[in-house]
């Protein structure tokens, strides 16, 4: 039975996450890369002492835990120093993502009328902030994009995080601009509020079972 990878990804304040809770319910299979990068980075020895040495013994408290408040600072500093991060982390992610999209998952076949499933066929999904940034979506076989007026995912990280208008376009801008997602991506939708996104879901899906 062959297996698809899907990669889905949107700026903050996009509301992919919502969107991958939807597509949850169809019994696929998500690969969620903040939460695997956070086990990595908890777990993985050699990371903590190449961000020593990029960052400062700071970034390491004294039992042996990443401090998030240091890593925090230093990526924001600007994209080269974010990307000299993920340089570290990235690639062990990675390993953690082609492991877990070669293994068996008995959901990614189940077949139910609330599942997306076709005969020979299995889904399963990557979400990634940085799909193409990191270079992650070489590794599926059809990319999403969810994107959002900007407006409406400034007023979404101000309630989520209780921050200021200025810093949400701040965290904005420190991405990939979404326009550029949506250009790279194979498929769009819109998480804008208003129009249903169950639909957009099923068409996405109809066409890559289709294809």
């Amino acid at each position: 039975m062959s297996i698809k990878i899907l990669g889905i990804t949107g700026g903050i304040g996009s509301g992919k996450s919502y969107v991958c809770r939807i597509i949850e319910q169809h019994k696929i299979p998500i690969f969620y890369t903040d939460i695997e990068a956070k086990l990595e980075m908890a777990e993985n020895r050699q990371i903590h002492r190449e961000l020593r040495a990029l960052i400062s013994d700071d970034v390491i408290d004294a039992e042996g835990r990443i401090v998030k408040a240091v890593i925090a600072d230093y990526i924001c500093r600007g994209n080269e120093y974010a990307e000299r991060v993920n340089a570290i982390v990235h690639p062990r992610v990675r390993e953690r993502m082609l492991k877990w999209a070669q293994s068996d998952n008995a959901d990614s076949s189940r077949a139910d009328e609330h599942s997306y499933a076709a005969s020979g066929q299995r889904l399963k999904m990557v979400e990634c902030a940085l799909l193409f940034e990191s270079g992650f979506h070489t590794d599926c076989d059809y990319t999403i994009a969810v994107v959002a007026p900007l407006e409406t995912r400034i007023d979404r990280i101000m309630q989520r995080d209780g921050i200021s208008r200025e810093k949400a376009l701040e965290w904005i801008t420190l991405q990939m601009p979404q326009e550029q997602k949506a250009t790279l991506a194979d498929y769009i939708i819109v998480n804008d509020g208003i129009a249903p996104l169950i639909p957009q879901i099923d068409k996405v899906f109809s066409s890559i079972l289709d294809a």
